[in-house]
């Protein structure tokens, strides 16, 4: 077992950097702990849209960051802790959360977090949940990861991820579980920081002498390349949106208004905006070719609306 240090907060460097973890140490089990500045983290298989607000995640400055695993969408601040543990396993191909979460769990309950697990992949207190997870397999080599919710603000959490749901995306897409969740550091009989949680959590899993690493400045750069490369880019983030059809109807500016419009390869199609107060040739015009992208939205927004863009941003998303 050995465990690698990253004390980066950036969200796509740590997609990039663990991805590349797994590439490269292919011969020795792994297990790493790493923290993101706020993010919200959406499954491979995922359609942004429909999990979270994007606009209110625009406002605030939340970046979405793809992942290589499947699963949900999880929110990730400085208050959360993100392990990742990769091993390998004989299988008949089909992903284990049992030989990873148990090692895990012991561990949590090692250190004094009564934890146990909860569904298939949730690691929880009581019915709470503290953990959710998701997994990759590659030739048998298996990457889990999972979150740790120490003292993360659960308030953002709910409003951008939980009660943001949006219905009017029609998609095949994975659509995240909702759980009621809770923070490590109200269940603890003796108090810690999350740095001596984190200390104490990687002593109970990487077993005393194995080897900590730290990347070299050539291996630095790779990761750099792959987080730049991929993980920023609008083609692995947007252009992988599972293909979809959205509808909304209601009133804006008082008058009724039908938005529709489908996407694939994250490229608009068929869009139609039908409403009194907007120019809806222009705005066909606009959508029709457009990306699926929240900045290039807003954009349009801004020309088709003017002062009410945000307003409409909305409508479309």
């Amino acid at each position: 077992m050995l465990t690698v240090q990253n004390l980066s907060h950036d969200p796509f460097y740590n997609q990039a950097f663990e991805e590349y973890i797994y590439q490269t140490y292919q011969d020795d089990d792994i297990f790493l702990l790493w923290q993101n500045s706020p993010a919200v983290v959406v499954g491979s298989y995922q359609n942004i849209c429909r999990e979270v607000h994007v606009e209110a995640l625009r406002q605030r400055g939340i970046p979405v960051v793809r992942r290589i695993s499947g699963g949900g969408t999880v929110y990730h601040d400085l208050g959360n802790v993100n392990y990742t543990y990769i091993i390998r396993i004989r299988t008949n191909g089909a992903l284990d959360y049992d030989a990873v979460l148990s090692p895990v769990i012991s561990a949590l309950n090692a250190i004094g977090v009564p934890a146990r697990k909860n569904r298939t992949c949730d690691i929880a207190i009581g019915d709470l949940k503290i953990s959710g997870s998701a997994q990759r397999m590659i030739k048998g080599r298996l990457l889990h990861h999972g979150t740790l919710l120490f003292s993360s603000d659960l308030g953002v959490l709910d409003q951008i991820t939980t009660h943001r749901k949006n219905d009017c995306f029609q998609s095949r897409g994975t659509q995240s579980a909702i759980c009621t969740v809770t923070n490590i550091q109200e269940h603890l009989e003796s108090p810690m920081t999350i740095g001596e949680f984190q200390d104490r959590l990687l002593r109970q899993m990487v077993p005393p002498g194995s080897p900590h690493l730290t990347l070299t400045q050539e291996q630095e750069a790779e990761v750099c390349r792959l987080r730049d490369e991929k993980y920023r880019s609008w083609e692995w983030t947007w252009g992988k949106t599972p293909a979809f059809t959205y509808e909304k109807s209601g009133h804006f500016r008082g008058a009724p208004i039908r938005v529709a419009y489908q996407a694939k390869g994250g490229i608009v199609s068929g869009a139609v905006i039908d409403c009194a107060a907007i120019d809806g040739a222009l705005a066909t015009q606009l959508l029709n070719g457009s990306r699926l992208d929240p900045e290039g939205f807003a954009a349009i927004c801004r020309r088709l609306a003017g002062e009410r863009a945000e307003e409409l941003m909305d409508w479309l998303m």
